[in-house]
């Protein structure tokens, strides 16, 4: 049996729980497994009594010791946020299961589903393990970086490999905007956000963390723009909580576009008469608590309909599609992306469109797998469109 490494500094928060459940009903791996084990409470009371056990405990061989069945209900969490949204003693879960999911793998329990990940950024730099001399393969013939750019664009692993649409649709936009920007190519790494949910948190603020601030802050742009919501979350947030200070300001896509927008730069001239149902990413959502930003710059589309699934904003569900859920719990994790798709499909939408080309990838699937009547599209592409 593996040794149990020394648990984080997470007993402040262990012990604040008051146990009132409000969490379980709003964890979507819950709402799947039912088996309250795999709640946040659940999770939080086996910590509990780690944390108060005892010698006599121990004389007595009382299992209260955290294993193999605790650490597949740490796995078992989405890295959504919806259990600290609605905490009412305020216990931030978003960073408290990233040290217990690490913890676990200090222990010995890692998921052996989720190594190839770790393994991949590190010798590629990438969570596809790809080629990095490819990672910018996707520019368009027509594309003009600049040696002094206003902006770069952080393109992120899945743009860059696996849904390069988004990175051109980003290209368009800037180009239409007159903005000077700037690709790193293989000088981009992986953000380290899917990692930093799979339990190697320390791995991203150690190794990932510093090369990619430095590789931004070296060419001189005093922004970045990105249209990944994990991307976005890692540069606004998780850097700066492992004190990763950029010298440079960091902007979501919507929030550039609104930028854009109000400093007349640019203008949105095609019409796109048709419905689409939003879905608020919970990185870029409940974890950043940015909800207006993606509305408002849809809302620049002439003739476009936004409709709102229920439920929506901070009580969203979902995509099913982080912390290596999807490889860990296939069958749980397409459920979950299932009943949000479903949502769209009830709006009588004909398009479902997110800010996370990570959920984009995992409804893909999903509507691939089960045959559903919904095209799935990024914020990005449908900005690109209108210009």
């Amino acid at each position: 049996m593996p040794r149990l490494a020394k648990m984080p500094p997470i007993e402040e928060h262990v012990h604040a729980c008051t146990m009132c459940g409000y969490c379980v009903p709003v964890c979507p791996a819950y709402q799947e497994a039912g088996w309250e084990g795999m709640s946040p409470r659940g999770r939080i009371y086996a910590l509990r009594q780690y944390d108060m056990r005892g010698p006599l405990d121990r004389l007595l061989g009382r299992h209260v010791k955290p294993g193999e069945p605790f650490a597949r209900s740490a796995w078992e969490c989405t890295g959504c946020g919806a259990c600290e949204e609605v905490c009412p003693v305020d216990i931030p879960f978003n960073t408290l299961w990233d040290d217990v999911k690490e913890w676990m793998v200090e222990s010995g329990y890692r998921r052996k589903e989720l190594e190839p990940y770790l393994l991949n950024v590190r010798e590629s730099h990438n969570i596809y393990g790809k080629d990095p001399k490819d990672r910018a393969a996707w520019l368009p013939p027509e594309a003009v970086q600049s040696d002094m750019p206003e902006v770069v664009f952080w393109v992120g692993c899945v743009a860059s490999y696996e849904k390069q649409q988004i990175a051109r649709a980003v290209i368009k936009i800037l180009s239409a905007a007159h903005v000077t920007y700037r690709v790193l190519g293989r000088d981009e790494w992986c953000s380290g956000a899917p990692l930093a949910r799979m339990g190697y948190k320390k791995v991203v603020e150690k190794e990932i963390m510093p090369h990619n601030i430095e590789a931004v802050a070296r060419t001189g742009a005093k922004a970045l723009v990105t249209a990944c919501a994990e991307c976005y979350r890692a540069f606004s947030r998780d850097y700066k909580e492992a004190g990763g200070n950029a010298p440079f300001s960091v902007y979501h896509l919507s929030h550039y576009v609104e930028k854009l927008v109000s400093e007349k730069r640019i203008a949105f001239t095609k019409p796109l008469p048709q419905k689409i149902a939003f879905h608020d990413a919970c990185h870029m959502g409940r974890v950043c608590d940015t909800f207006d930003s993606p509305r408002q710059a849809l809302k620049f589309i002439r003739d476009l309909k936004v409709l709102e699934m229920v439920p929506t904003r901070e009580e969203t569900l979902c995509s099913g599609g982080g912390g290596g859920f999807p490889d860990v719990y296939p069958g749980q994790a397409a459920n979950v992306g299932s009943r949000r798709i479903e949502d769209a499909v009830e709006t009588g939408a004909g398009a479902l469109v997110t800010t996370c080309p990570h959920a984009e990838a995992h409804f893909d699937k999903v509507v691939a797998q089960r045959n559903m009547k919904i095209s799935i599209v990024d914020l990005a592409e449908m900005i690109a469109q209108a210009l």
